[in-house]
């Protein structure tokens, strides 16, 4: 019923434009478009002060809500569009989303929906549709109004998620965009009118016309929108944006009046904004590529005989910026943490930020025994960073689930997810050890071998750490799955993965008891492998199985492409250091032979 009320209204701005309006809009260029609804950036910085209530009911600025909103529709930050003079221009999410409800008409011409690329050629031929990338809403449409992805939707929606195909997960992708596009042109998000003594603490657009307001509010309510539209024409005409300001202060004082239970400080609101337009965690991803990559040079280097001083003196340059990036981290962790009023490890994002952080601080704890340790850290901290700026994962800050809302969340979530941070780094100072296996020669042996042997241990002390971390940690989810679903175990695909990490990692740290013969390829080898636990126990079970911990409640993203290079190249740098090992030892006994 819903979807049929929005193609009905997306259809009613296309067809009911009268003739003469619509020749005319179809004329104007991109840029003409945009100048007929452009709005000025020092309004909507007071504008984007505004609080919302999201539909989880998370009272937040405008400003987040319309970033949000365009990245799904948009699929980047802000608009692009060419101006008259042929230079690259962009609106701000906020100038987007005001003006999408301001002037709609404009907005339904504009190609600022995003399409998938291998949707492309398909569209192309089924619904003529023109596209290098983006659409604008009125390619959906036909002349009469009827949506052209109709049948199309209908057909991915009837199939079970595993069933569906690309095309079909593409097009569910693209009506939810215009689905979004509808709402906004609509004013069903703009839900910032709370109701005095409302005993949901809900906030209301002012399209909710069910809802009955006092006469006064009512009328406010019901006024205030469309007269803030004609300041915007006043704004936009004769350049005067001294109404329209007046016009956000006066929300501002209906909010203050009416929602104060759970209206954020001003305090709150800048911050959060300020958090907004400074991507903390994706500088924190630049620098830990830039340094981690460098310290992971240079300590290779290291090894070498010649240039100790001065290599020595790089690192310590190196690992100077590099704590640098790792406190920029802490800060942007204790950040969300303020925004979102609640431990920042809830989700798959939040907890991928966490163990990248608990992963720098296991390598700056170990520093000292090797600078291949930090280094390695990084290199967890660029993959944890990378997916959760991905496509895989929403950074959106959500309101907790109810059974989230716990003290449990602080000690349980966090001792778990830290012990994957050094297990991790456990894990991948294994690589750095096979890789030195790898290119061992006897020109470096007697450093190769300390740091070998440096590194190993450094593993068997994080991993055991780890090992501690995630066996306490699960202990404690027992305690709270007693509490809130009244049993200890059941068997759910986390608390199953999560044993089976146990039982891996046990085996792995006493492989020197139970394989002592060549004990330190063994058991690097078993520690690079034991990583495939830990990844199926965060990401498997979160996104692909259906459990009470899942973010996806079995509906399967697609493996990503990089995981089938990745595994044949592991499988070489697992095999190569006994070849190596081969022909040294055949070496060394056609040496002896020759001196007898």
């Amino acid at each position: 019923m819903k979807k049929n009320i929005i193609y009905s209204f997306l259809s009613l701005i296309l067809v009911t434009l009268n003739a003469a309006q619509a020749q005319q809009l179809h004329g104007l260029k991109p840029y003409e478009l945009v100048n007929r609804q452009y709005i000025d950036t020092h309004h909507c910085e007071k504008f984007a002060t505004i609080q919302v209530q999201d539909f989880q009911g998370r009272i937040k600025p405008i400003s987040t809500l319309a970033l949000e909103l365009i990245r799904k529709i948009y699929g980047k930050n802000s608009f692009d569009y060419i101006n008259k003079e042929n230079q690259k221009k962009q609106l701000t999410s906020i100038q987007v989303f005001i003006g999408m409800q301001y002037k709609p008409d404009s907005w339904q011409l504009l190609e600022f929906i995003k399409i998938e690329k291998k949707a492309i050629p398909k569209l192309k031929e089924l619904i003529k549709i023109n596209t290098s990338g983006h659409s604008s809403a009125s390619q959906f449409f036909d002349f009469k109004g009827n949506y052209k992805l109709k049948s199309m939707v209908s057909s991915a929606y009837t199939k079970s998620p595993g069933k569906r195909t690309v095309f079909d997960k593409d097009i569910i992708k693209i009506d939810e965009r215009l689905n979004i596009v509808w709402s906004i042109f609509n004013g069903q998000f703009l839900k910032i009118f709370p109701k005095i003594d409302d005993p949901n603490l809900t906030w209301y657009s002012p399209v909710t016309s069910e809802i009955e307001f006092n006469k006064n509010d009512k009328h406010f309510v019901n006024k205030i929108i469309p007269t803030y539209f004609s300041y915007l024409d006043l704004g936009i005409e004769k350049g005067n944006w001294q109404k329209a300001n007046e016009t956000i202060e006066l929300i501002k004082s209906f909010q203050q009046k009416n929602g104060k239970a759970i209206l954020l400080s001003d305090k709150k609101v800048n911050t959060e904004i300020w958090f907004n337009k400074n991507h903390i965690f994706l500088w924190c991803l630049i620098g830990y590529t830039c340094f981690g990559s460098l310290l992971m040079l240079l300590s290779f280097i290291r090894i070498l005989k010649k240039y100790k001083t001065t290599i020595k003196r790089l690192i310590a340059v190196v690992m100077f910026f590099l704590v640098g990036v790792f406190v920029l981290h802490a800060f942007g962790i204790a950040l969300r943490w303020y925004i979102s009023g609640h431990a920042p490890w809830s989700n798959g994002y939040e907890a991928s930020i966490f163990i990248a952080w608990i992963g720098m601080l296991a390598g700056f704890g170990f520093s000292k025994n090797s600078s291949f340790t930090p280094a390695a850290a990084s290199i967890l901290a660029i993959c944890l960073l990378g997916i959760a700026h991905g496509s895989l994962m929403n950074p959106e800050i959500t309101n907790l689930v109810p059974v989230l809302k716990s003290y449990w969340l602080l000690i349980h979530v966090a001792v778990i997810t830290a012990s994957y941070g050094f297990l991790a780094l456990g894990s991948l100072l294994s690589l750095i050890t096979l890789l030195l296996m790898c290119i061992y020669t006897l020109t470096n042996k007697q450093e190769t071998d300390n740091t070998i042997q440096k590194l190993t241990n450094t593993n068997q002390l994080t991993s055991t750490i780890g090992l501690y971390m995630l066996t306490i940690g699960t202990f404690l989810g027992g305690i709270w799955a007693n509490e809130s679903w009244g049993r200890y175990w059941g068997w759910d695909p986390k608390e199953t993965w999560a044993l089976i990490s146990i039982i891996i990692y046990s085996f792995v740290l006493h492989i020197r008891i139970i394989i002592p013969k060549n004990y330190l390829y063994t058991y690097n080898v078993c520690s690079l492998l034991a990583l495939g636990s830990l990844i199926m126990t965060f990401f498997g079970v979160n996104y692909y199985l259906s459990g009470l911990h899942s973010y996806a409640k079995g509906d399967p993203f697609p493996i990503p492409k990089w995981i089938y290079i990745m595994i044949p190249i592991i499988f070489l740098i697992t095999i190569i250091p006994l070849f190596k090992k081969a022909v040294a030892k055949k070496s060394t006994l056609m040496h002896y032979g020759q001196k007898s």
